[in-house]
Formats: structure tokens, sequence, C-alpha cells
């Protein structure tokens, strides 16, 4: 949460020309933003992550705790400045 009461959250992958994005430094030093990334598995990594998952050694749905569709994202994440239930928040674009 940055001093300005705002609080961001985008999940992406970064492929292409879209890997390097521009980011205004200034923005994110005035608005005291915190930045925090996250990479889980790499591109060749995922054959043997789908292979852990179809043998059931990897269950991803034990990290979800709940699933809204895109008419609630915004109320789940204005929820996320206070107690959430635990796991991941999956927006249901469809």
């Amino acid at each position: 949460m940055s001093s300005n009461g705002v609080a961001r959250a985008q999940v992406t992958s970064l492929l292409g020309e879209a890997a390097t994005p521009p980011l205004p430094m200034d923005r994110v030093i005035a608005w005291e933003l915190s930045l925090h990334g996250s990479h889980v598995v790499g591109a060749g990594e995922y054959p043997a992550t789908f292979d852990l998952m179809g043998r059931a050694d990897l269950d991803p749905t034990s990290l979800v705790g709940q699933v809204v569709g895109l008419d609630d994202a915004g109320a789940a994440l204005a929820a996320m400045d206070g107690p959430t239930p635990a796991g991941m928040t999956v927006v249901r674009i469809r």
C-alpha cells in the first residue's frame, strides 16, 4: 500500500517487446510505491510441471482461495486492503 492509499496488483507474463516495459520511476518514488516481482516457473520447466500435475503430485487448485467474475474483480481487489481468504484470488474473464 502506498502512502496515498493506492494498492495495485498485476499478474502477467512479459514476452517479446513487452519483456522490458518502460517504468516511470519518478512516479514510483513520488507516490512511494512498492514493486514486487515473482517468477515461479521458467518456460523450460513447464513440461515437468505439467507432468507433476498429470500425476496428481502437484495440485494447483490448492493455491486458489477464491474465484470471482470480472464484475466482482474491483471489489475483490479493494477487499485485499483487509483480511482475505488464504490463497490467490483468480478472476474469471469469461
